[in-house]
């Protein structure tokens, strides 16, 4: 029977657990593969330089899963696709491949990543593009809240050069020079290093800072230019797509899901959003995907909506949400309606699975309250209930994954504990 913490947790349209409901749930054995660590191995490489993005799945094991579980002319489905890791793998590997975010700036950049490249032509793109920005009398500066925090004004003047450009130039690599930009307006932001949300450095730095705008944007550029003609040409084609997970897919059909999904709400892990603002309010515009600004985060997993009760027979998870409710019932609650989200986007993903087909998801295990939440079991569980067959939990240590290595899970000042340094890859199998 359910606890009279999960009692008050629980909204009232779930229901409550009876005698008869099934409390005794396998524990999914894990498999440790330290070869899957990569150490050594660089996580940002090839066309991926064109705009980090947090928390990648590392291309090499994308490569890996591709090689164990893909046939040919499997159709590969990453349905938190993110800035494009797995659709330029599988292309890079031959497969056709369909990816879904809510993240206009991730698409754009994922849309850079995985085009067919005549760089003859783009290098006379760019020497266009550069003339006409040095020689840009216009200036374009979008309404940007609290601009001059987050910007010197000559930075700005710039960017808005730079942006003007755009509006007036048709350029075949349009995505290409814009996802480089977008790199360049955060880069030269005030905004601090290895930070996912919005955090300006201090006035010592401020002063030393340089505009490095035309500089850095240029080098970026030819660099990336040389990447691209001289590493591995995308070979299939891959569809990135504006659509959220949690609701009703198109009709699609594919073989093989690789998918890293978030590991929490936006707001107490990865604030997507938040990461790609300074490129996304500088581009909201000429984005060929629209542009959304903050909403990102807002639209992330786990708004409040539709409850699905088949969740409930999740014992794990009802655990682990009523010792966090013991410390703290909004964060508990934020927590279930984040993993209601998930469920519900696990439910559309295995839908259109093909039969002998297979998805892969590569999970962290993050803290809330000091209670860990056991993602691997729980989305094991998930699929299991789903019809799906378990196959194997590989678990690699994340040494270079773009996520920050310490965090505040109490939300008390100083209190810090380490973040995830496990990955965890789950395996099944739809007959």
């Amino acid at each position: 029977m359910e606890t009279k913490q999960q009692k008050q947790l629980l909204p009232k349209n779930v229901g409550f657990f009876s005698e008869n409901d099934s409390t005794k749930q396998s524990c999914y054995k894990r498999t440790l593969r330290d070869e899957l660590s990569f150490a050594g191995e660089k996580l940002i490489r090839g066309r991926h330089k064109i705009h980090p993005y947090p928390a990648m799945l590392h291309p090499l094991l994308v490569d890996f899963i591709l090689k164990k579980y893909s046939k040919k002319d499997d159709i590969i489905f990453d349905p938190f696709c993110g800035s494009g890791v797995t659709l330029l793998q599988s292309s890079i590997n031959n497969h056709k491949s369909i990816g879904f975010d809510i993240n206009p700036l991730a698409l754009l950049i994922a849309n850079a990543k995985i085009a067919k490249y005549d760089t003859e032509k783009l290098r006379q793109e760019f020497a266009d593009f550069k003339k006409s920005v040095l020689n840009s009398q216009i200036i374009d500066v979008p309404h940007i809240n609290h601009i001059e925090y987050w910007y010197k004004d000559d930075v700005i003047q710039d960017l808005g050069k730079i942006k003007a450009v755009f509006k007036t130039k048709k350029y075949e690599y349009h995505d290409f020079f814009v996802a480089c930009f977008a790199f360049i307006c955060r880069n030269q932001s005030l905004t601090r290093n290895g930070e996912f949300k919005r955090y300006r450095v201090k006035e010592e730095k401020i002063k030393k800072s340089e505009n490095k705008v035309f500089e850095k944007l240029f080098l970026h550029i030819e660099s990336m230019i040389e990447i691209i003609d001289k590493t591995e040409k995308p070979k299939s084609k891959s569809y990135p797509m504006l659509s959220n997970s949690e609701n009703k897919f198109p009709e699609i059909k594919y073989d093989l899901v690789i998918t890293s999904p978030p590991y929490g709400d936006s707001r107490t892990t990865v604030a997507y959003g938040e990461y790609s603002s300074f490129g996304s309010d500088w581009t909201d515009d000429i984005n060929t995907y629209g542009g959304v600004k903050y909403k990102v985060d807002k639209e992330s997993m786990g708004k409040a909506g539709f409850i699905n009760k088949n969740i409930r027979s999740c014992k794990i998870l009802l655990d682990v949400i009523s010792k966090i409710e013991d410390v703290d019932k909004k964060r508990a609650s934020e927590v279930f309606y984040f993993f209601n989200g998930y469920y519900n986007a696990i439910k559309n993903i295995v839908k259109n699975l093909n039969k002998d087909g297979r998805a892969c998801f590569v999970v962290g295990n993050r803290t809330v309250k000091g209670q860990q939440i056991p993602m691997d079991q729980i989305t094991s569980f998930f699929l299991e209930s789903m019809g799906l067959q378990f196959e194997d939990i590989f678990v690699r240590n994340i040494l270079n994954k773009i996520m920050p290595s310490q965090n505040s899970p109490t939300n008390i000042v100083g209190a810090k504990l380490q973040t995830m340094t496990n990955e965890y890859i789950v395996v099944f199998h739809k007959n």
